[in-house]
């Protein structure tokens, strides 16, 4: 979801840091004692440096608000706005309009899910929020900005069991929807997540499940703005247990796809495919002990891989953030994981080692690249957890510290 001339792409993004950009890590903890726990939805640049959403939750996971939390260019945490919505379920990315609001695309339970927009203020103020369709099921996956559109990409329930990838498109001047139309050809396919290429068409990852639902595979879409087919891949070459996928598209038009799964052995390893604009395959690449969840294209033509490890030590397992870095053609280029010796672990005498998972990523100024994610730590206080906000600057090479 990163903007390339008139396309935004969920590849390169900038922001105005220097070129020098401070390394390191950063973590935010929470001031509202109401909502202690905090995951990473997205991340948009700012004049002064970024914004970034969450979604925060009670302590049990039962009650959800919307976090909007501010960093200015030195990774100071300026602002942190908590938006309450009513029944709200779960919250996808934001496309910031062209009146300076935030569009916000949302679940909110009532009975049964009910898609609905937010509109979030320039001063990180609730502003509004309509239903604008009338689906008895949908799950909402992520948005993508077009030239002057916002491609939204959800999962409808067509009949009781069965489910249909469904695109909607929004102006991305005011928020105000244009049309929703069903893309899935065959009933049983779920979305996972939609980018854009420089010509201005998406490509929509999703997955398609077998009649009992026990079993799916990869399945791909490109369409062009208007939401009509270019083509359809279906069954990317992927074992049947993968459990996560994410895909991003170069300059050049070749799409990146990667999915984890684990191994009979358990161990966790990720797949990264690079296919042609057709969809045709071109290179494998296996990386163990590694789980993506997100990719983000470089403007220095790298690829970006941001997740988790497991990491043990004599305290526990725990998953610690992690990305790898390839090249075009997928040789590793640098591969970091975050260590025990890094903050917050070393800032206080824990009893035990810290989480962390890296869930989006912009590229800034320079090469430098922001990854964003959330840290598992004790409250303050106390031995009960909560998750807070962690951002990773490493430089072009990857390095952090």
């Amino acid at each position: 979801m990163r903007r390339v001339k008139s396309v935004l792409l969920l590849s390169a993004i900038t922001l105005g840091f220097s070129a020098n950009a401070q390394q390191g890590i950063f973590y935010y903890v929470n001031t509202n004692q109401n909502f202690i726990n905090s995951k990473t939805i997205d991340v948009k640049p700012t004049a002064n440096g970024m914004v970034i959403l969450n979604q925060c939750s009670d302590a049990n996971y039962a009650s959800h608000a919307v976090q909007v939390i501010e960093l200015n260019k030195t990774m100071i945490k300026t602002s942190e706005s908590i938006i309450n919505i009513d029944k709200l379920h779960n919250i996808s990315g934001f496309e910031k309009l062209s009146d300076g609001n935030y569009s916000v695309f949302a679940n909110v339970n009532q009975n049964q899910f009910a898609p609905t927009q937010l509109t979030i203020s320039a001063a990180y103020k609730d502003a509004g929020q309509k239903k604008f369709e009338d689906m008895n099921h949908n799950t909402f996956v992520s948005q993508v900005i077009v030239g002057q559109k916002i491609m939204a990409l959800s999962t409808h329930s067509s009949e009781k069991g069965k489910f249909d990838i469904v695109l909607s498109r929004f102006d991305a001047a005011n928020g105000a929807k244009e049309w929703t139309k069903k893309i899935s050809s065959e009933p049983n396919e779920s979305a996972d997540a939609i980018v854009a290429d420089n010509s201005g068409n998406v490509i929509v990852l999703g997955r398609k499940y077998n009649d009992n639902a026990s079993e799916y595979i990869p399945i791909l879409y490109k369409l062009n703005i208007d939401g009509n087919m270019i083509w359809k891949k279906s069954g990317v070459d992927m074992p049947s247990n993968f459990y996560s996928q994410t895909l991003s598209v170069s300059k050049n038009g070749d799409i990146y796809y990667a999915c984890g799964l684990t191994q009979r052995t358990g161990v966790l390893q990720t797949k990264v495919i690079k296919l042609d604009g057709n969809g045709n395959q071109k290179r494998t690449s296996n990386l163990n002990e590694f789980t993506a969840n997100g990719s983000l294209w470089l403007s220095s033509g790298k690829l970006l891989l941001f997740g988790s490890k497991f990491h043990t030590d004599a305290k526990q397992v725990v998953t610690k953030g992690a990305y790898i870095i390839l090249d075009p053609d997928l040789g590793e280029l640098s591969n970091k994981a975050l260590a025990v010796d890094d903050k917050p672990d070393s800032d206080f005498k824990y009893n035990i080692t810290t989480s962390s998972d890296l869930q989006v990523a912009l590229e800034i100024e320079g090469g430098s690249v922001a990854i964003i994610g959330k840290v598992t730590m004790p409250q303050a206080g106390g031995n009960d957890k909560q998750n807070n906000t962690i951002v990773v600057v490493a430089d072009a090479y990857g390095n952090y510290k």
